[in-house]
């Protein structure tokens, strides 16, 4: 039994606006900021069977016309998904047979094989970390490097597509795409309509999240006052951000305008976003670490990023440690990652 595994890390949005009434997919989207991280979704493919054409083909040898065999059925997908607790997930399995047949529609999966797919969670859904772009992305990957077919943004496109069909995120497929630190200059898929550029820098975050409260993106998207005074401020912040080239030193630009954006499209004041926030506010000052970090929304969640003030002044483990363990008492979901 053949097998492939991928990793992708999740995607963090931390300012964006709405591009979804395009015809076609590969040109909705958002164009935004945000970052990569390393935890995010494996992805497992074990190819186990191939089933064989219902009919052979005849060869006539000449004397009449030569019949071709009958094809082949489907093969058999066996799926399982799991989340970062261990638990099965069962509602997000229709995402990954959607790409499986997306693949296969196309030819860059032959039918008739037959497969075993398993996928892993390592952070939670529905908290704006990017989790079902992460998981598409890794499953697409893992089926190109067992078929060798065509390239990496054929299979980047496919996900966009599958994920914008299911309403969930915007520009989470181009943001991994780009990678690192990223500007979303333009809504769309990767290598067709959608761009996106990146940096680098190696930083430890923490992740943060109210375990009993999660956001799905349709939520706001599809709502046309949300939808308003999202793509109002994020507008504004991303004609802000690309007037410049986009780099490390642009870092104290996009926690300006990301700050920015979470007061002026309102996000901020819902309520348990900004519990959250004040929350984790409070608890930094007790540990006299305020100035040592930016806190920033991850959209669309209940949730938010910890992040160091300066790229040159990385956090370090054992500020880390303080803040997680203060936060953790507090029954509050947190991670420890890194952008990547």
């Amino acid at each position: 039994m053949t097998a492939h595994t991928v990793h992708c890390g999740g995607h963090i949005t931390l300012l964006f606006s709405i591009w979804k009434d395009a015809r076609l997919a590969r040109f909705q989207g958002s164009r935004g900021a945000g970052f990569n991280v390393i935890d995010g979704v494996e992805a497992t493919i074990k190819h186990f069977d191939t089933n064989d054409p219902l009919e052979p083909g005849l060869l006539s040898q000449g004397s009449e016309l030569d019949e071709p065999p009958v094809q082949a059925k489907d093969g058999e997908i066996r799926l399982s998904v799991t989340s970062m607790d261990g638990t099965a997930i069962t509602h997000s399995t229709n995402l990954y047979t959607d790409l499986i047949e997306a693949l296969r529609g196309v030819g860059l999966i032959d039918r008739p094989e037959s497969f075993d797919v398993e996928v892993t969670l390592s952070l939670p859904v529905s908290q704006g970390f990017g989790m079902s772009a992460a998981g598409l992305v890794a499953v697409a990957r893992a089926f190109h490097l067992h078929s060798g077919i065509g390239k990496d943004d054929q299979y980047l496109r496919i996900a966009h597509r599958i994920e914008r069909l299911h309403s969930g995120g915007l520009g989470d497929v181009l943001g991994i795409a780009a990678g690192g630190v990223e500007l979303r200059l333009e809504a769309g898929a990767p290598g067709v309509g959608g761009k996106a550029v990146g940096f680098q820098t190696q930083q430890p975050v923490l992740l943060v999240w109210k375990p009993d409260e999660s956001r799905h993106t349709s939520n706001y998207i599809d709502d046309e006052k949300w939808q308003q005074s999202i793509s109002k401020a994020g507008e504004k912040a991303v004609q802000t951000l690309r007037l410049k080239p986009w780099g490390p030193e642009r870092w104290p630009d996009l926690m300006l305008e990301s700050r920015t954006f979470a007061q002026a499209s309102d996000l901020l004041e819902e309520p348990e976003r900004k519990t959250l926030n004040e929350t984790v506010m409070n608890e930094l000052r007790k540990l006299d670490l305020q100035s040592r970090v930016f806190v920033r929304l991850c959209m669309l969640g209940v949730s938010l990023a910890i992040l160091p003030r300066r790229l040159e002044e990385p956090l370090e483990d054992e500020e880390i440690d303080r803040i997680a363990g203060a936060l953790r008492s507090l029954n509050l979901g947190v991670r420890h990652t890194s952008i990547s």
